[in-house]
């Protein structure tokens, strides 16, 4: 049977899909572009500096790892190799990890590594240096980790949680971007011409993993030096959460191999303010079907030999404000790969051919200009589009249950997240601990931190890892940056309230941060007018997948808060006076927000929020949204079985742009769901299951339409994943 008549067949077994677009429909009439010039990397000037007592070396519970002070001692003056302290350093924060996982306590490990300004000469791959597993070994699902096999033993010692190499949580930060380099000396043994070899690196073994969450790197500047044509700038992999941000990653004379690799699973995350300067290839993601979907906003490529951006091996991404001068190809999507790309500007040389090349890959694009090639974008060899601009494009059908109606996206407005640079005055911190928090795990901090809260001081910092919070605290408008240094807030007694309230009105953006988990209740609730930035903040659920182990492993020693799913559904967000004009709201690199729980109950309602980079992780509904105004770039959800996807109920608009639906189970309910509202999707769609199943349940006024999977195309031609190049319900 052919596509299209599979196509029909399935329409006709279904209420209201009366007809679809015939495959292949790809370059179509859109709606006028929203007016936008692609600017790339903004080049934020980020001075990161914190109290003395943040840090580790001042003895008073702080966690962040001065790489100068004893006893790793690095020089950064541009002189001294300081590849042995680095990497001591990466080892001390792995160690320090394992220990606190084989601990099952929260209390111990959480360090970052902090790079003061200077340029950090080093003649190797910066990396741990423990010994890693040689065998296979085994999964263990409820723990969520690698065990050793019988003949993996020479590493318990190490290793006695039998984690295969637990490369989650590295976070490296530098003070500024322009001073903290880390450089790769010249004509370097071990990095020449076939070598492939990274100068930062955040894994030792190639098999990967689905746990190893919230790797980020910020500040800094990354230099191949001279004469390293095996180089590789930074090989990085996270799952979840992650974030690379204002980074540069340049080659000293252009050559090199690639400046960001992302090759080996997971690798999910925030990538904003991004410059790669040199190298045959810019950036690379090939690190596969399960869990890969970076995020990239406002990012700058120069000067490549072969390619600015290079997606494949069923890998996802989208992007966003790129500017790539001078790479004979801009884009290019191969191999059953699916990626998003808005608002963004490529120049070539003369005489390059496509900007953009799909071989075996699919995309949308939106708003992207380009000038100095032949043609806009070709497709298997072929010019598609020989125009310079693409208003829309999608490679593959749209799928609607309005047959006639216009095709094109919906185009919600897109707002720039509020830029709330970090506090570079150490007088303007207020530490929590100074107002008598003692961030034990045990002790309810409630009190003290709300007079830190109300110490009039601008900038909050949490500098120790588990700090319980039983009562509510109260967000003055004075407060404008909370720092929980990837550290814990955790609720032992049930409560309604969340643990922080934004509880003053202000016309300026209040910045959340950093909140590594937040367990045993709902973190904020949004009570006052007043823009809030939630980044790099996770809540779980408490139910299945991770959630179920972090209560085994860290909270029923602790009595963790009770919970049912009818009162108290762990989660990021809730906006507790949705009357009268919507929050705002932004949500960059999170976990937990949104999650609907049954029949939406939970739905976030009445806000305009605009996401980047978001994840749920099993949530019973994952992203659900009542009488609210949605944008979302970059995204994945997950649950065993039955759960939606996204939820739009109520007057809702909501627009996800570029992810991954993961349903390894059975799935019986649509992934997407929409109830008198209006949902825009492109995304990987469940994995295989039957064509009958529904991939939307569209109701208005009453009536339902629905589209089943059948009518999404296959990924490729083996017909081993579906995907949704565009759908709308007009």
């Amino acid at each position: 049977m052919t596509m299209n008549r599979r196509l029909a067949l399935h329409a006709q077994l279904l209420l209201g899909l009366s007809a679809l677009p015939a495959l292949g429909a790809e370059a179509r009439p859109a709606p006028a572009a929203t007016p936008f010039t692609a600017k790339g990397d903004r080049h934020p000037a980020v001075n990161l500096v914190y109290p003395e007592a943040a840090f580790l070396h001042a003895g008073k519970g702080g966690r962040l790892v001065d790489v100068t002070k004893p006893p790793f001692n690095a020089k950064g003056d541009g002189k001294t190799d300081d590849t042995g302290a680095l990497i001591a350093a990466r080892d001390f924060v792995i160690r320090s990890h394992e220990a606190a996982y084989c601990g099952r306590n929260l209390l111990r490990g959480s360090y970052l590594l902090y790079l003061p300004n200077g340029t950090y000469l080093v003649s190797d791959t910066v990396n741990h240096n423990l010994p890693v597993l040689a065998g296979d070994g085994v999964w263990d699902n409820y723990q969520q980790h690698w065990v050793m096999s019988d003949a993996d033993t020479q590493n318990k010692a190490l290793f006695p949680s039998g984690v295969r190499e637990q490369n989650d949580s590295i976070i490296m930060l530098g003070q500024s971007r322009e001073k903290t380099i880390l450089r790769l000396k010249d004509n370097c043994p071990g990095f020449g011409a076939g070598a492939a070899k990274p100068v930062l690196g955040f894994f030792r073994l190639n098999c990967g993993s689905d746990v190893n969450q919230n790797n980020v790197v910020e500040n800094l500047t990354i230099d191949t030096g001279s004469g390293n044509p095996g180089a590789i700038g930074m090989r990085w992999n996270s799952a979840n959460t992650g974030a690379i941000r204002n980074v540069t990653i340049q080659s000293g004379d252009e050559a090199g191999v690639t400046g960001l690799l992302c090759d080996v699973l997971c690798a999910e995350g925030l990538f904003e303010d991004v410059s790669i300067q040199g190298f045959d290839e810019g950036l690379a993601i090939s690190a596969g079907r399960w869990g890969t979907i970076p995020t990239l906003e406002h990012a700058s490529f120069s000067q490549q030999k072969r390619l600015g951006i290079r997606v494949a091996n069923y890998s996802r991404f989208a992007a966003r404000d790129v500017v790539v001068t001078g790479a004979p190809t801009a884009l290019r999507v191969e191999s059953s790969a699916h990626g998003v790309l808005l608002d963004s500007s490529f120049q070539g040389k003369e005489g390059a051919a496509a900007a953009i090349d799909l071989a075996d890959g699919h995309l949308f694009a939106r708003n992207i200009q380009t000038v100095g090639y032949a043609s806009a974008l070709a497709r298997d060899g072929q010019s598609v589009l020989a125009s310079p601009r693409v208003e829309e494009y999608v490679s593959g059908p749209t799928l609607s249950t309005e047959p006639g109606t216009p095709a094109g996206s919906l185009r919600l407005p897109i707002e720039e997240s509020p830029k709330v640079l970090h506090e570079g005055d150490l007088a303007k911190w207020a530490n929590v601990d100074d107002y008598g928090a003692v961030g034990d795990g045990v002790a309810d901090d409630t009190l003290a931190i709300q007079q830190a809260m109300a110490s009039g001081k601008p900038a909050v910092l949490f500098p120790k890892n588990v700090y319980i919070v039983n009562g509510t605290v109260a967000i003055p408008r004075t407060v404008r940056q909370v720092s929980f240094l990837y550290g814990c807030t955790l609720r032992t007694q049930f409560r309604e309230e969340a643990m922080f309230c934004v509880a003053e009105a202000s016309a300026e953006p209040l910045l959340l941060q950093q909140s590594a988990y937040n367990l045993g209740g709902v973190f904020l609730d949004h009570a006052a007018a007043r823009t809030v930035v939630l980044e790099d903040t996770q809540t779980f659920f408490p139910h299945a997948g991770r959630s179920a182990m972090m209560i085994d492993l860290f909270l029923k020693p602790l009595k963790p808060a009770q919970y049912d799913d009818a009162t108290n559904c762990w989660r990021l967000y809730r906006n507790t006076t949705p009357a009268g004009e919507p929050k705002r709201l932004f949500v960059n690199n999170a976990l937990g927000f949104a999650a609907g729980g049954p029949e939406n109950r939970f739905a976030v309602e009445n806000v305009t929020v605009w996401c980047r980079q978001v994840n749920t992780e099993h949530f019973l509904s994952n992203f659900a949204f009542r009488n609210s105004t949605a944008w979302i770039f970059g995204f994945k959800t997950e649950a065993h079985e039955n759960a939606r996807s996204f939820s739009a109920v109520d007057g809702t608009r909501l627009e996800a742009l570029g992810g991954l639906f993961s349903q390894p189970g059975v799935q019986t309910v649509s992934p997407l769901f929409a109830k008198d509202s209006t949902l825009c999707v492109s995304m990987m769609a469940p994995g295989n299951p039957s064509p009958e199943t529904l991939v939307l349940e569209d109701v208005k006024n009453g009536k339902t339409k629905s589209i089943p999977i059948g009518a999404c195309p296959p990924l490729n031609a083996s017909k081993d994943m579906a995907f949704i190049p565009l759908l709308i319900n007009y």
